[in-house]
């Protein structure tokens, strides 16, 4: 089998109500979908973030690609990393290869008549569980959807969700308000919700060493099953760690391979905020993964606002694996619609692993040509502007 056509659609996908964050707001997904055509007739396809650089950079690959065996893994991926390399920093961008290994395979799935899960070592649990995602929402004037925008609003959500998804873990997305009003939040949340209900808190390194440690003091009582990035950095999140009881997840002080061992050494993160996206794809995450286990890091699974492509994959993904035992974050509820035939759907905060060869789904060519004209007429998502705080300026922290 060799490959034969490569083709990248880019998307972007309204967001049922506008996110927000510390960094500005998300109205929508961009996302590129991939398509690697082998001369059987097979197709896989991957799933990644961005647009336009990301067609570009997938594009400049393509040759590399045409006529290769799909079964050569670790060739394509050297082949990847040597055209990107230099500069590193700026050219080897770890998520473009990963949308096009999740292509990959799905191929080699689709060829040998096993699941993603399969070749992934072997699926160890027939259904994955998520965490609900809650954020502080504007509210989108056209469905009336959100305005979440203080304790109570979180609260209301918070049982929506609960009440359609059935998730017993949910996380809060902070950064936005006071650390006092995120705190309050924190404290009604446990109040209402019971202790069965598992809570998580990120405010994506909005604060400084000192307000984390105050307000997290506050926060112990509250039983977090972790929080994501208060502050900013591996020096700054061994200062808060030092003090504080809760646990410490990260997505943004290691995101690299040679940022684990400083990590490590500082005691900064109990967690790492796994992403087969920003890693390189599903095989360098089960480096990461076994790189934690070594060091008895935990791993959980991050959410960059997939659609339904990188959400099989993720699921597949934490399927094969013995050592993630929390739940996996996710976007998903918060997408108005999806780029696949069946789109995902929770049953008591889990989905089922989708069945099937593969990933086990399908595009929807009718939904990729729309949200691509979509892209077309609308641009990127672009998650760092807020339209509607345009004095607003990014800088950390914010507290």
């Amino acid at each position: 089998m060799q490959i034969k056509e490569i083709k990248v659609t880019p998307v972007t996908v309204p967001l049922e109500a506008p996110l927000r964050w510390s960094m500005g707001v998300e109205t929508a997904t961009t996302r590129s979908i991939i398509e690697i055509i082998a001369d059987n007739g097979e197709i896989g396809i991957g799933e990644t973030y961005g647009g336009a650089e990301t067609v570009s950079k997938i594009l400049q690959f393509k040759k590399f690609l045409i006529n290769e065996d799909p079964y050569n893994l670790h060739k394509i991926y050297l082949k990847f990393i040597n055209y990107f390399r230099i500069p590193y920093e700026t050219s080897f961008q770890p998520h473009i290869y990963a949308g096009i290994e999740i292509a990959l395979l799905d191929l080699l799935g689709k060829d040998m008549n096993k699941s993603m899960s399969t070749l992934l070592g072997g699926r160890l649990r027939d259904r994955v569980e998520f965490s609900g995602y809650l954020f502080y929402r504007y509210e989108n004037k056209t469905n009336k959807k959100g305005g979440e925008n203080n304790a109570e609003g979180i609260l209301r959500y918070a049982r929506e969700i609960i009440e359609r998804y059935g998730f017993n873990v949910l996380k809060l997305k902070g950064g936005v308000l006071t650390p006092e009003e995120e705190l309050r939040t924190i404290y009604l949340l446990r109040k209402e919700l019971g202790e069965k209900v598992k809570l998580r808190f990120d405010p994506n390194a909005a604060w400084s060493v000192p307000t984390s440690i105050n307000i997290l003091k506050k926060m112990e009582s509250a039983d977090i099953e972790f929080v994501e990035d208060p502050t900013w950095g591996i020096t700054g999140m061994s200062l808060v760690r030092r003090d504080i009881k809760i646990p410490l997840a990260t997505n943004m002080c290691v995101i690299t391979f040679d940022q684990i061992p400083l990590a490590v050494y500082t005691r900064a993160i109990d967690i790492i905020m796994g992403d087969i996206h920003y890693w390189g794809g599903p095989l360098q995450m089960k480096k990461v993964e076994n790189t934690a286990e070594i060091f008895s890091l935990g791993i959980s699974m991050h959410s960059d606002r997939e659609l339904g492509v990188s959400t099989a994959a993720i699921i597949h993904y934490v399927a094969s694996s013995h050592y993630i035992i929390q739940a996996s974050d996710t976007h998903y509820p918060h997408q108005i619609d999806d780029i696949i035939t069946e789109p995902f759907e929770f049953k008591d905060g889990y989905v089922n692993v989708p069945k099937g060869d593969g990933l086990g789904v399908d595009i929807d060519y009718n939904k990729l040509k729309k949200y691509n004209e979509y892209y077309k007429e609308h641009g990127e998502a672009n998650e760092f502007i807020d339209p509607y705080r345009p004095e607003w300026i990014a800088s950390l922290p914010l507290w």
